[in-house]
């Protein structure tokens, strides 16, 4: 037993033993002497191990470490008691056990049940809800329409630059091309000569259909460009395209006669068949401005918007209404050919008469809005018109280009207006023309010079109500 004595002494420092510590080692004040609120931590006596082995593993003790005080008279009176009065130690028995529990926390029952916030008879009536309800109501609807008006602010588009505040655009009709330009042949040099325009123009799988919904339009791709170019095509052997898209593959062909589908006399079936599929219109469009499926036919589209102007703009002016439109944008518009979204409103809900209910005023807000690019309220009448009518398809704007061509070079390279006026019957058409071009009579825009991007602007202009193939004989 004294050999197990000696080995616990080695282990634990030696303590001090007096007859205070025994008689009150349970105690609290065997851990903390003369502990007072106001008067300091006291002395430690008795806990020497525990506060050994808390600064063995962490470091600090069980008093406040000194660098986070106030250090008395900033280190030149060293005798001076800081003015917080004395250090913040810890006390063990409160760490240990928790705080006791002051007189102060025990309230008699009289007054818990008096409290307001225990009661359970309601002191508000139900007018006052009521009215409670519809005015936290009535605020919301304020602040959210504050709200609303705040992003509306956020949203808006500021071009107001440094460079813009002391550079100034130039006008588009005094732009001169640069007369030292120079030179470079490097795309010819790695590509070759530029080819001809109209060898791309004979390729139907490249029309692009604007005013149809994204959903029924089959992508510009290069199979759908090869399907139109028999030099694209090889000799392989390939299953049947009978499917609804263009490479729609089917196994009617590979059933056994007992499970093909189509009647017992397979062969006649399928000669019937691959005589069919010489007949379909691979690159067909189904042209409509609601998708297919149902769920989605009542969701707003930029395709269903135009195809309620389009409309509307050959019920009230005809077949020439583009180009109508096009004369009145630029009345309102100006020398540069920029017009306000406002003015673009005004022609479409005044003389048009296009209503609310036809096109919301927020769609056409959008519409407008995406076409601003170079001003902060004006859009080009150009690019509005572009994106409004529908795309001129290859094949018209081919015969375009070759009609142009043989008017110019009939007339020694250069086409005046007077030269294809000539070619019209339609009287009604022409004097459409001459006030398209600013004049009110054909005599004085006859010898006007026209090239070939303001001729295809107008067969353009001519083409969603009227066929052009009369025009460009």
């Amino acid at each position: 037993q004294a050999q197990w004595l000696a080995l616990l002494a080695s282990f634990f420092p030696p303590r001090i033993s007096c007859q205070a510590s025994r008689v009150g080692m349970f105690s609290d004040d065997a851990y903390n002497k003369s502990i007072r609120p106001a008067g300091g931590a006291g002395t430690l006596v008795g806990n020497w191990q525990e506060e050994w082995l808390l600064r063995e593993t962490s470091g600090e003790g069980r008093t406040v470490p000194q660098r986070h005080l106030p250090r008395s008279g900033l280190l030149k009176d060293f005798t001076k008691q800081p003015d917080a009065g004395a250090r913040p130690g810890d006390n063990t028995f409160a760490r240990c056990l928790g705080p006791e529990p002051g007189a102060d926390v025990h309230k008699p029952s009289s007054t818990v049940i008096g409290e307001h916030f225990n009661e359970t008879v309601s002191h508000v009536g139900p007018r006052t809800r009521a009215l409670r309800s519809r005015w936290l109501a009535r605020a919301e609807d304020e602040v959210q329409a504050e709200e609303e008006i705040r992003a509306q602010r956020d949203e808006e588009r500021y071009f107001h630059t440094t460079h813009g505040a002391t550079y100034t655009k130039p006008d588009d009709t005094v732009v001169a091309r640069a007369q030292h330009l120079r030179t470079s042949y490097m795309d010819e040099i790695e590509y070759g000569q530029s080819p001809d325009s109209l060898i791309a123009l004979c390729n139907e799988g490249l029309d692009v259909h604007n005013h149809a919904h994204y959903a029924n339009v089959e992508g510009v791709s290069h199979p759908r460009v090869q399907m139109s170019d028999t030099t694209a095509r090889n000799d392989m052997k390939v299953s049947a395209c009978g499917g609804i898209r263009a490479f729609g593959k089917h196994s009617e062909f590979s059933k056994p006669i007992n499970e093909f589908t189509k009647g017992l006399a397979k062969d006649e079936e399928l000669s019937a068949m691959y005589t069919g599929l010489q007949e379909t219109r691979a690159l067909r469009t189904l042209a409509h401005t609601e998708p297919g499926s149902g769920a989605f036919r009542a969701t707003p589209s930029l395709a269903s918007l135009k195809v309620a102007i389009h409309d509307k703009l050959g019920e009230v002016w005809g077949k020439h209404s583009y180009v109508l439109l096009r004369q009145r944008l630029f009345d309102v518009g100006d020398h540069e050919g920029y017009v306000a979204k406002e003015d673009v409103v005004a022609v479409l809900r005044g003389p048009l008469g296009l209503t609310e209910q036809e096109v919301t005023e927020r769609m056409l807000d959008i519409y407008l809005g995406q076409l601003v690019t170079m001003k902060k309220r004006e859009l080009k009448i150009d690019s509005f018109m572009s994106s409004l009518r529908p795309v001129l398809l290859v094949d018209n704007k081919r015969r375009a280009i070759e009609t142009y061509r043989a008017l110019a070079t009939a007339t020694g390279g250069s086409m005046r207006l007077g030269d294809w006026l000539a070619h019209l019957q339609d009287d009604d058409l022409r004097n459409t023309i001459v006030s398209a071009f600013g004049a009110q009579q054909e005599a004085t825009v006859v010898d006007m010079p026209l090239n070939e991007q303001a001729f295809i602007e107008v067969v353009a202009d001519l083409a969603p109500f009227m066929d052009v193939g009369n025009l460009l004989k």
